[in-house]
């Protein structure tokens, strides 16, 4: 309290400071994780080479699921578009962590088309379906990185029907 007192000794006599207490410091501590923490977990997923390619499809298989329902009519609207969201994000989170760069590439440009909708209807469905169809030829064909001038195609013909969507149904998009 001494920095506070001298601080504050030209001000008003009657102005006290406290310092309250940092009870999630009291509960963590203080500083980071370890730099060698951090290193042995990187090598372990390097060094084992989990697959990805069995975890993706199953997300994928998901997405299916929820763009059959909502043709059916089971899921509507936004519940619909929220249901996609979360294993389109889960590919493009863990894309990344397994080093299948363009699948998080092309996750997110999905997302961001989802967050750019308030309808479904058969053009997103299409725009939809390639996007599984570009996943389907990067896990099938273990395109890791960024893949390469095909990967740069892929996401880059992806974009463009999105684009395309966005100028048919006369849709600004945000981001």
């Amino acid at each position: 309290m001494t920095d506070r007192k001298a601080e504050s000794e030209n001000s008003d006599p009657n102005v006290r400071f406290i310092d309250p207490p940092n009870i999630l410091r009291q509960k963590v501590g203080i500083g980071g994780i370890e730099p060698m923490r951090v290193q042995r977990a990187e090598d372990f997923i390097d060094d084992n080479q989990l697959d990805f390619g069995p975890y993706a499809l199953d997300l994928m298989a998901r997405l299916d699921k929820i763009v059959a329902d909502s043709k059916k009519g089971t899921i509507k609207g936004d519940k619909a578009i929220d249901d996609m969201t979360k294993p389109i994000m889960e590919l493009k989170a863990n894309g990344g962590m397994f080093k299948y760069m363009l699948v998080s590439e092309i996750a997110d440009i999905v997302l961001n088309f989802l967050e750019n909708i308030s309808e479904l209807n058969d053009d997103v469905y299409e725009i939809i379906d390639a996007h599984q169809n570009t996943l389907q030829v990067i896990i099938g064909n273990k395109l890791r990185g960024s893949g390469g001038r095909e990967g740069k195609a892929l996401a880059e013909a992806l974009y463009q029907a999105c684009k395309r969507f966005y100028k048919k149904h006369n849709i600004k998009p945000r981001g």
